[in-house]
């Protein structure tokens, strides 16, 4: 679930990066191309972050009480976003297993790469990240410093005490870091493709790699790119690269102006 979670946050930063970002450069650049639609994630990572009424909030809540179940937790998430379009009950998904699954067993996510049933079963002891009392002890009195290093600042739970610490809130806040370090840098995309479903080498199939390329959003990448122009040079560098072979006249121009007649001597439109 956080593995999906992640990726819903990856595929946004994509989205932006790519998709909005290049056609705002294109309108401030007056660049004549077709507007390219493309799906929002955001109201999915709402459903899963969201405060108060996100999964994650609503494990947390139920995962505090003195009876805590996960049928219950599944029963209040399925009543709390009943008319939501990214959530479904397991007994509408298109796998004959899940749909065998009662309401208060689990629930579908319909993520971008498509609709995931999520089990529920034992959901609320996977979403505890505290250690038991001996286990802390154990790792404090560890000789090796890395070991004790990784629990360095954690809470240490009392002797004969049940403690919680939210496994969600923390990977969600890792999560945030990760993002806020990704939106300050400039970022390159490697997508992986799946080739087949059968893992043999030198297997192509088309319809199940154009479904992924769909879903990660390289067709409109593509469509945004042939519209638009993917290669930029900075004057400069163009002016750069021929000034050794310029005659004076040409040379002593600054880097945009030569641009302007490069373009007018190939009889090409500067727009």
């Amino acid at each position: 679930f956080c593995i999906n979670y992640c990726n819903e946050k990856l595929q946004q930063f994509f989205n932006i990066r790519v998709l909005k970002d290049e056609q705002e450069l294109y309108v401030r650049e007056s660049i004549k191309f077709k507007q390219v639609e493309f799906v929002d994630n955001q109201d999915c990572i709402d459903l899963i972050e969201a405060p108060k009424t996100g999964i994650l909030s609503m494990l947390d809540e139920e995962s505090k009480l003195p009876k805590a179940q996960d049928t219950s937790f599944t029963e209040k998430l399925h009543k709390s976003h009943k008319d939501h379009f990214r959530l479904q009950l397991p007994r509408k998904s298109k796998m004959s297993y899940y749909k065998s699954l009662r309401d208060n067993e689990g629930f579908i996510v319909r993520h971008f790469a498509g609709a995931v049933c999520y089990q529920t079963e034992n959901f609320l002891d996977k979403n505890n990240d505290a250690l038991t009392a001996d286990l802390s002890l154990l790792m404090d009195q560890s000789k090796d410093s890395f070991t004790v290093g990784l629990f360095d600042g954690d809470d240490k739970p009392q002797k004969g005490k049940t403690s919680y610490k939210s496994l969600g809130t923390k990977f969600k806040v890792a999560l945030g870091k990760l993002m806020e370090k990704l939106h300050s840098t400039r970022s390159s995309f490697i997508r992986c493709i799946k080739p087949n479903q059968k893992m043999q080498p030198k297997l192509f199939t088309g319809g199940e790699i154009l479904s992924q390329l769909q879903c990660a959003g390289m067709v409109s990448v593509l469509d945004l790119m042939q519209g638009g122009f993917p290669s930029r040079t900075a004057f400069k560098d163009l002016y750069d690269m021929y000034k050794s072979s310029l005659p004076p006249v040409l040379a002593s121009l600054d880097p945009r102006t030569f641009a302007k007649a490069l373009f007018k001597a190939l009889g090409l439109n500067e727009d």
